[in-house]
């Protein structure tokens, strides 16, 4: 009933399911919130994630367990399933956590009065992505993982549709620029180069991340200058 305590003390229907879902309002971008959908988890519950991220961070996917999440939280592994279902959700609104992550950067980065809505927003935000290495390597574990499952590989192909909109809001790509193909295709390709340089830099430390995406602005700006009616 709804009025009964949960296993951690705390009152209402137990809160499992997807946190809410922000207002359009409350976006940094076209995509992805500002507000964190985990904070309508009870506190146990949000415990629990950062557990998970440490787990994760420390022991890699094959050691998130609901024993090890558990240990960490220092929780009764009960209240695991009690709140998130089974491992799966766990990880699934795990992965909704690090996309939430990428919007607060956004939001961080136009609030420090960064390049806005141009190619110069886009190269920022990507160079302060990749350098997060430990976030990065958090993220391509779980992408890792999405692959071999069917109904999480929706959940992220959904959340990646969100990111390539904020790609193409931060790069200055109008919704009525170009034809009907460009857009989508062009924030696609946005998007991989986001992924593509983050992914070098978390397994190369001597990568030269600030070099590569210096050349990327210098690859983009002409073709981003130069809109086409239809694919060549």
């Amino acid at each position: 009933m709804s009025g009964e305590r949960g296993a951690d003390g705390e009152a209402g229907r137990r809160p499992r399911g997807r946190p809410k879902t922000a207002k359009l309002t409350d976006r940094a971008a076209p995509g992805l919130s500002i507000e964190d959908p985990l904070e309508s988890l009870p506190a146990s519950a949000r415990s629990i994630l950062a557990a998970a991220r440490a787990v994760l961070r420390g022991s890699g996917f094959e050691g998130l367990t609901i024993e090890a999440v558990a240990n960490q939280a220092n929780v009764s592994r009960t209240l695991i399933p009690y709140h998130f279902g089974s491992r799966a959700g766990l990880v699934e609104i795990l992965i909704d956590s690090l996309f939430h992550d990428l919007a607060v950067d956004i939001w961080k980065l136009r609030e420090a009065g960064a390049p806005g809505r141009d190619l110069g927003g886009y190269l920022e935000l990507i160079r302060r992505e990749g350098h997060d290495v430990p976030g990065q390597r958090d993220f391509f574990e779980l992408m890792v993982l999405a692959l071999r499952d069917r109904m999480l590989s929706k959940r992220v192909a959904d959340l990646f549709a969100e990111y390539r909109e904020l790609d193409l809001d931060m790069a200055g790509v109008d919704a009525d620029g170009g034809s009907a193909w460009r857009r989508p295709a062009v924030g696609a390709v946005l998007q991989a180069i986001a992924d593509g340089l983050a992914l070098q830099a978390a397994l190369d430390p001597d990568f030269d991340l600030d070099a590569a995406v210096a050349a990327a602005g210098e690859l983009l700006g002409p073709a981003l200058a130069a809109p086409r009616d239809s694919p060549t």
